[in-house]
C-alpha cells in the first residue's frame, strides 16, 4: 500500500513538472486506477515532496483530498478558471503548491468573486494574476468582512485610490490582512524610533505592510534594530525592520542559531543581517543548502560568505549551481584557466553570462548546455576562483556581540 502510494505521488509531481498545460496533469491523475484510499492526500502528498521528507511523514501530515469523479471536474474547473483568465502555467502551480486547498474550491461562489473585486479595483488582468500568485489567500478571504475594508483603509490612509493600489502592488499581502485602525499610534512609533518626519510618509509608502503590525511590537523591532547599529535612515532599516516585525522572536531565534551552527560566529552573522536583512526570511532548510553549497563545495569560509552576504541571495537552483557547473566544465575542458570572482560569476545580468560563457562555446563544448540547465551535478567544483587563493579556511573567532 505504501509503496504503490508512493508510486503515484511521484506520478502526479512527474505530472506537475513536466506538463505545459497544468489540466493535463488533473485529468490524467484523476482517471488513473487508483483507489479510495491511494488517492487520499495526493495533492498534498505532491506539496510535501519538494520539501524532502520521508514518506512516512509526507503520509501522515498530508491533508485528506478526495480524487472522485466528481471532485476531479471540480479541480479541472478550477485550472480552466485560472487558465481561462491569464494565470500562466507556472503562476497556477506555484499558486496550487502554496494554498492545494484551492483545488477543491467552487469557480462560482470562491474564485470568481476575488477576482471580480480585484478588477473593479481597477487592476488589469495581468495584475491581478500577479497579486494572486504572489498572495493566494485573498482567494481564500471574505470580500465583505476583510478585502473591501482594507482596501477602503489603505485609500484613506495613502489619500487616494491609485496610491492604495500602488500599496497593494507593493505587498499584495495586505489586502488579506486587517489593517490597524490606530495610525496615529503607527506614525508617532516612527518618529519615536528615529524616522524622520519627512521620511515617514515614504517610509509607509515602500512598506505598506506595516501598517498591519500592532505598534507595540514595531516599537520594540526598531529599539532593537537601533541597537544593533542599523541606521533608521538606510533602506536595509527599512527591509530589516519589515522582516523582523513580521517574523516571531521564537522563530528568528531558529534562524540565528542555524547560521551559527554552520560555522558563522554572532558578529559574522550581524553583518549579514545589516547589508542584507532578507537573509532573515530563509527557512532553516534553505539556509543549510545554500551555507552547505558554498562552504563544502566551492570551499568558502562562513567568514567569508559574511563579508558577501549578496551570495546568500542567489537562488541555488536557478542561478548559482546552473553558472558554477558552466565554470567548472569549461574549466576541466581547458577553456578558461581561471574562473575568476565568483562575484562576477553570480552578479552579472542572465543575458551577459550567456553570452559570455555559454552561447560562445556550445559548439564546441555541447554538454555546456546540459550544465546551464542544471542537469549536471558535481561533487565538489574544482576551477579556480580568485577569492579561494585570497581567504583563509578558518571559520573565524567567535564574537562576544550579540544578535536579536
Amino acid at each position: 500500500m505504501l509503496q504503490s502510494l508512493y508510486k503515484c505521488q511521484r506520478h502526479l509531481c512527474t505530472k506537475i513538472r513536466k506538463s505545459s498545460v497544468f489540466v493535463q496533469f488533473v485529468s490524467t491523475s484523476c482517471s488513473s486506477n487508483i483507489t479510495n484510499d491511494e488517492s487520499k492526500s495526493l495533492i498534498s502528498l505532491c506539496r510535501r515532496k519538494s520539501h524532502g521528507l520521508s514518506k512516512e511523514t509526507i503520509i501522515s501530515e498530508a491533508k485528506t483530498v478526495q480524487l472522485d469523479t466528481h471532485a476531479c471536474s471540480e479541480v479541472s474547473a478550477v485550472v480552466d478558471f485560472f487558465q481561462n483568465h491569464g494565470f500562466s502555467a507556472t503562476q497556477v502551480k506555484k499558486i496550487v503548491r502554496m494554498r492545494p486547498c484551492l483545488l477543491a474550491s467552487k469557480v462560482d461562489k470562491t474564485l470568481k468573486p476575488k477576482l471580480k473585486f480585484l478588477q473593479s479595483i481597477g487592476f488589469s488582468e495581468d495584475e491581478c494574476s500577479k497579486i494572486i500568485c504572489y498572495n493566494p489567500n485573498i482567494l481564500l478571504s471574505s470580500i465583505r468582512k476583510l478585502l473591501t475594508p482594507s482596501f477602503d483603509s489603505l485609500k484613506t490612509f495613502m489619500g487616494s485610490k491609485v496610491q492604495a493600489m500602488d500599496a497593494v502592488r507593493r505587498s499584495p499581502q495586505i489586502l488579506s490582512r486587517k489593517i490597524s485602525h490606530n495610525w496615529k499610534q503607527t506614525v508617532q512609533v516612527l518618529h519615536q524610533i528615529g524616522i524622520p518626519d519627512s521620511q515617514v510618509s515614504e517610509f509607509i509608502f515602500k512598506s505598506p505592510i506595516i501598517l498591519t503590525i500592532n505598534p507595540q511590537k514595531m516599537s520594540v523591532v526598531g529599539l532593537r534594530l537601533k541597537e544593533m547599529g542599523f541606521d533608521v535612515t538606510s533602506p536595509a532599516f527599512r527591509i530589516a525592520f519589515t522582516t523582523m516585525s513580521k517574523v516571531s522572536h521564537s522563530n528568528l531565534e531558529r534562524k540565528l542559531e542555524t547560521y551559527r551552527s554552520a560555522g558563522f560566529s554572532d558578529e559574522e552573522i550581524l553583518n549579514i543581517f545589516r547589508s542584507q536583512p532578507t537573509c532573515m526570511f530563509y527557512t532553516e532548510e534553505n539556509i543549510r543548502s545554500l551555507v552547505a553549497f558554498y562552504v563544502d563545495r566551492l570551499h568558502l569560509s562562513p567568514s567569508h560568505l559574511s563579508q558577501r552576504p549578496a551570495f546568500l541571495l542567489r537562488s541555488l537552483k536557478r542561478r548559482v549551481i546552473p553558472r558554477c557547473s558552466v565554470m567548472q566544465v569549461l574549466w576541466s575542458r581547458g577553456i578558461v584557466p581561471e574562473a575568476g570572482k565568483l562575484s562576477t560569476i553570480l552578479m552579472i545580468r542572465e543575458k551577459d553570462f550567456l553570452q559570455k560563457y555559454v552561447t560562445r562555446y556550445e559548439a564546441k563544448v555541447p554538454e555546456l548546455q546540459a550544465a546551464y540547465q542544471g542537469e549536471l551535478m558535481f561533487k565538489e567544483y574544482s576551477f579556480h576562483l580568485r577569492e579561494i587563493r585570497q581567504i583563509s579556511m578558518s571559520k573565524g573567532s567567535s564574537s562576544k556581540t550579540k544578535v536579536a
